[in-house]
């Protein structure tokens, strides 16, 4: 499905829509409506730092493996672009340290601790120093302000692999030794995936 919010030209694709109900499908104890939820905090997050940068969005996809945003060139700014990679997960992070705050200062529902939880997993998962997740894209970018794009690449390329090596055999462990808890591994695959692909998140047309 595709449509227009002003000049940004908006795509959903399928495999977003069947992830979407399977999640909410699947769904018993609300965690996935929270997960979505931040989700949807977090790449606003992203958006606000590019309108804080005068870089106006054009194209906005949205697939099974998350968002892939385009905005109209500008000039380019490395630090502009580690911020606009690091505004998701601060959101994130901001919003569980503030409904951690309310926890200290008043009992709150058992939604209110599920959403908090969605916000400190997504922020920690999108900071790992994975390309294309924000960690890795930020590092590349920060890397980029004083090495050469290519050596900044096999950086990122070298951080990626020693991250994903070792949250894979934790993932095994845990698989044989949690009656077939398979969340890590799965998270260590996706993440593979990610690499592999490559996609520019934050990309200029």
């Amino acid at each position: 499905m595709i449509f227009f919010t002003g000049n940004c030209r908006v795509e959903t694709t399928v495999p977003f829509f069947a992830l979407m109900a399977f999640l909410l499908l699947a769904d018993r104890t609300g965690a996935a409506l929270c997960g979505l939820c931040a989700a949807a905090l977090h790449e606003g997050g992203h958006l606000l730092a590019m309108h804080l940068c005068g870089r106006a969005p054009i194209k906005i996809r949205f697939t099974a493996l998350g968002a892939e945003i385009s905005a109209e060139g500008g000039t380019e700014s490395y630090l502009e672009d580690a911020f606009i990679a690091a505004a998701g997960p601060l959101v994130n992070l901001l919003l569980y340290l503030l409904l951690l705050l309310c926890r200290i200062l008043a009992p709150v529902s058992p939604a209110v601790q599920l959403f908090a939880l969605a916000n400190i997993v997504l922020a920690v998962f999108n900071l790992l120093p994975v390309q294309p997740l924000d960690g890795g894209q930020a590092l590349l970018s920060l890397l980029s302000c004083h090495c050469k794009r290519e050596t900044s690449y096999r950086i990122v390329q070298i951080c990626s692999f020693m991250t994903l090596v070792p949250i894979g055999v934790a993932g095994f462990l845990l698989l044989f030794r949690s009656h077939w808890n398979v969340t890590l591994l799965l998270a260590d695959i996706y993440l593979f995936i990610l690499l592999l692909m490559k996609p520019e998140r934050f990309g200029q047309a």
